[in-house]
């Protein structure tokens, strides 16, 4: 995992502002905050499922995965 990306805010994520207002919420302010998390503790905090999606797929680009993802 890249130090520099995982030190970023999650604001950096294309993500909506909605997503980014639920995570600050739970306390997850940056990147590697949010690796930790998997989609369902994600969806639990009342992330909608295309929000999960577009963060997955925005870490995907950066290199990185949510907790349990297998890609």
């Amino acid at each position: 995992m890249s130090r520099q990306i995982v030190k970023q805010n999650v604001e950096k994520l294309l993500i909506s502002n909605k997503a980014i207002e639920k995570l600050k919420e739970n306390e997850i302010m940056n990147i590697s905050q949010l690796c930790e998390k998997s989609k369902i503790e994600l969806r639990k905090m009342g992330i909608c499922f295309k929000d999960v999606r577009d963060i997955e797929m925005s870490l995907q680009l950066a290199g990185l995965n949510l907790k349990n993802s297998n890609n």
